[in-house]
């Protein structure tokens, strides 16, 4: 079995003639060479804070010298996004129960493949290998693009139904993923929030989404104010990519499924649907659905919902021409990036809306339920690109309507009497105020001016897990807190100028790693986190199921002594350290 430590010194040594930095001795010999300074990104938030200064003091005990850089929260998507960076905080939450939610993102094309995998040089770089011809496949690749090696596992996977053989070839994703270097998880998520104990019957996803349709508040009281996030950077269904985001989403539209709470477990079930209907097994291999829509459902105009919304949003959101993050989402429907487009047609007269898979997807499910597959008005959204942005034109078919949105303080959403659900829908209006200031937070909850709030400062946790026994929450999520790397950001500096790309490339590599065994994952988690998060040694995140019944991330990586791709244990921390020193040592110096 390999060994991650071995294998990141070997590659380290290939390159050792030729690269040099740092203040290295070799012979009595000293070559100096100046490194670059590295600057590390990070969004508003004590804990997201605290880890940036944890961050830039552990790299400064192997020389690396860190700037950090804060930015709010709607301008630091689009920076990371861009690629306009070098290191950043990052955090993932799955977007449904399988592994795969966590590795397609990583590939070219997707909009929320941050670390820029295949763009720029790294599209040339022909530096990886895969070989996938033990599990009966067609896929032996030996120093091959991006493209022609994780996106071609990726492509496999989403066009398989063979259970076993989908986790195989997941396992060599993330194995590739993880050889970049370009992936530094942290811990695997908890969820922290504070709410009220006037609240009743508040519930989330293990997506992360938050619900508060089905509250009631003790003192009778029918507005509830919140506090999620600060502004959202867009809550159109086809563009949003962020949780908080998401979270509002969910409360204005309706699609075919949708997250509910069911005996208290978040349960995805119908919504405008009828029923979730059965897959139809074609010849070739693919798998038809067919929904009859419910009657009674109305945009918040009056107009009716049709069928066809449904078939224009979905050709949108995947279309080029959008270009949305999540465009990738429906990469599983017939017909998803060819000229014909999606295998989707709707009959507005039957009230049904028929669609075509490649092949059975066992998450379809939930994919219904996702905002990137809610409907869509054609006539409101499709000659306004600002429609999203103002409650006039915010055009919903959900719970709720907006009925106000003063920018950077509060949207105000109230309940929708014509949603089909309508009688169960408790709470009449849902306040969210816009921020993300910890402290700031604290301070209105504490004063009862707001009942949820869904971050504290990182210095009042224990505290408040003592004053706030039965509102202070701890609660799972299917997340990984990560730092992500721009594969084409310089790491080298001039010890890199005269390298060929492979070579540059993998000493890059070698670099991240390096760097990633730097972190004490467990003083992170018990001094900065405090909310029972456990260290990460792989990306994919805990509590996703393999056919056999074991959990994924236990069987991440290839070392007999430890679960995933490094050591995490405390007592693991300093070999790590010393490992990590004998590659950075050849580019920084202290």
């Amino acid at each position: 079995m390999k060994k991650l430590l071995t294998i990141l010194l070997v590659i380290a040594m290939l390159f050792s003639a030729t690269a040099c930095g740092g203040k290295k001795e070799d012979n009595n010999t000293t070559t100096t060479t100046t490194a670059p300074t590295l600057t590390y990104l990070y969004n508003n938030g004590s804990g997201h804070q605290a880890i940036a200064e944890y961050f830039q003091g552990a790299l400064a005990t192997a020389g690396v010298n860190i700037q950090l850089e804060n930015q709010e929260w709607a301008t630091f998507l689009n920076t990371r996004k861009n690629g306009d960076f070098t290191i950043a905080r990052n955090g993932w939450l799955g977007d449904f129960n399988d592994p795969i939610s966590f590795l397609d993102m990583w590939t070219t094309e997707s909009g929320n493949n941050d670390c820029q995998f295949g763009k720029g040089a790294h599209k040339d770089a022909a530096i990886y290998s895969v070989d996938c011809t033990d599990l009966g496949i067609d896929l032996k690749v030996e120093n091959g693009t991006w493209a022609e090696t994780y996106d071609a596992i990726i492509a496999i996977v989403k066009t398989s139904a063979d259970q076993d053989l989908r986790f195989a070839l997941m396992h060599k994703a993330e194995d590739l993923l993880m050889s970049t270097g370009a992936i530094t998880p942290l811990y695997y998520y908890t969820d922290v929030y504070m709410i009220s104990d006037k609240i009743s019957g508040f519930y989330s996803s293990p997506l992360g989404y938050k619900f508060f349709n089905k509250t009631t508040l003790a003192d009778g009281s029918t507005t509830l104010p919140v506090c999620i996030a600060s502004e959202p950077d867009n809550i159109d269904p086809a563009l949003n990519s962020s949780v908080d985001g998401a979270t509002l989403v969910s409360h204005c539209f309706s699609a075919l499924a949708k997250w509910d709470s069911v005996n208290g477990v978040p349960t995805v079930v119908a919504e405008l649907a009828k029923e979730l209907s059965e897959p139809v097994y074609n010849e070739d291999g693919t798998v038809t659905y067919t929904y009859e829509l419910v009657s009674g459902a109305k945009w918040s105009d009056g107009v009716e919902v049709k069928a066809s919304d449904f078939e224009w949003a979905w050709k949108r959101a995947a279309s080029d021409e959008l270009g949305a993050d999540y465009g990738y989402m429906f990469d599983c429907i017939k017909g998803y990036g060819t000229p014909e487009g999606l295998d989707v047609t709707a009959d507005d007269a039957a009230g049904t809306i028929t669609v075509t898979l490649n092949n059975y997807t066992a998450y379809w499910n939930e994919l219904l339920a996702f905002p990137t597959y809610m409907p869509l008005r054609r006539d409101i959204v499709e000659n306004n690109e600002a429609w999203a942005t103002d409650p006039s034109t915010y055009v919903t078919n959900g719970m709720y309507t907006m009925t106000g949105w003063d920018h950077n303080s509060k949207i105000t959403l109230t309940k929708n009497p014509d949603y089909v659900n309508a009688d169960e829908v408790t709470m009449e209006v849902i306040e969210f105020y816009l921020s993300d200031d910890d402290n700031a937070m604290l301070s209105n909850f504490k004063t009862g001016d707001w009942l949820f709030i869904d971050s504290v400062p990182n210095a009042e946790i224990d505290t408040l897990k003592a004053e706030y026994a039965n509102e202070f929450v701890i609660a799972g999520q299917l997340g990984t807190y990560y730092v992500c790397w721009n594969v084409n950001a310089d790491l080298l500096g001039a010890a890199g100028k005269d390298m060929d790309v492979a070579a540059y490339q993998n000493e890059q590599a070698a670099v991240r790693n390096a760097m990633s065994l730097v972190l004490d994952r467990n003083y992170i988690v018990r001094e900065i986190g405090k909310a029972g998060q456990e260290p990460a040694s792989s990306f994919v995140a805990l509590g996703l199921i393999e056919p056999d019944g074991s959990e994924f991330c236990k069987n991440a990586g290839h070392n007999d002594a430890f679960v995933g791709y490094y050591d995490v244990a405390e007592e693991a921390y300093e070999a790590n350290y010393n490992a990590a020193m004998e590659v950075i040592s050849k580019y920084y110096g202290k």
